[in-house]
């Protein structure tokens, strides 16, 4: 879909909001039937800052999805984009975002030869082709890799959620849904393994009353 002519039908009052779905920050994982954005360069995506105000008028989307990027900006910033999101969302409509979980990542260092602790080592050393990697190392590059800003916690997040105006606060596994309405959306899984992703991501999920 093209971000322009959704624009111009919501502003004209044509555009069914059940049709009308919104990914931030898609990178390559372009979702059919939703439109795709992304503050940098993507091939058949649409360019949108989050960090600004959406081009977007009130209560217009059923559905908002926002993998792997929230991280990407300080604290401040994310929560206004949550409210940006709140927004722009009908009442009803529903909030999906993924993020790195410090939960988890706290507990592969605390445990370090856990099962899950291992099997991330394992693809973390593969990743960083260095066999001499350690769990540490995993955690100093989640919060200082990546162009990373703020790690949330699964309740300091679910807080933001419910400060904008969020009810119905979930948090699940990366790669598992709640909502119907984004079953197979995660797109992160399928670059990393789900497995992995699952270790360590979280998805939090939300509706607008």
């Amino acid at each position: 879909m093209s971000l322009k002519l959704e624009l111009d039908r919501l502003i004209e009052g044509k555009s069914d909001p059940v049709e009308l779905k919104l990914q931030l920050g898609c990178g390559t994982n372009l979702l059919a039937g939703w439109i795709n954005t992304d503050s940098a360069p993507v091939p058949d995506a649409d360019f949108l800052d989050f960090n600004q105000q959406f081009p977007f008028v009130d209560n217009s989307f059923t559905a908002v999805f926002c993998e792997h990027t929230i991280e990407h900006v300080g604290k401040p910033e994310a929560m206004r984009m949550i409210g940006e999101v709140f927004r722009v969302l009908r009442p009803g409509g529903v909030f999906r975002v993924v993020t790195p979980s410090l939960e988890n990542f706290s507990r592969l260092v605390l445990e370090p030869n856990s099962p899950a602790a291992q099997k991330y080592l394992a693809f973390f050393r593969r990743y960083l082709n260095n066999q001499n990697a350690d769990i540490a190392d995993a955690m100093n590059l989640i919060f200082y890799g990546h162009g990373h800003r703020h790690i949330y916690m699964a309740q300091e997040l679910a807080g933001m959620l419910m400060r904008a105006g969020f009810t119905n606060v979930r948090a699940m596994p990366a790669g598992t849904y709640g909502f119907p309405i984004f079953n197979g959306v995660d797109g992160h899984g399928r670059v990393i393994g789900t497995d992995i992703n699952a270790i360590e991501a979280m998805a939090l999920e939300a509706a607008k009353p």
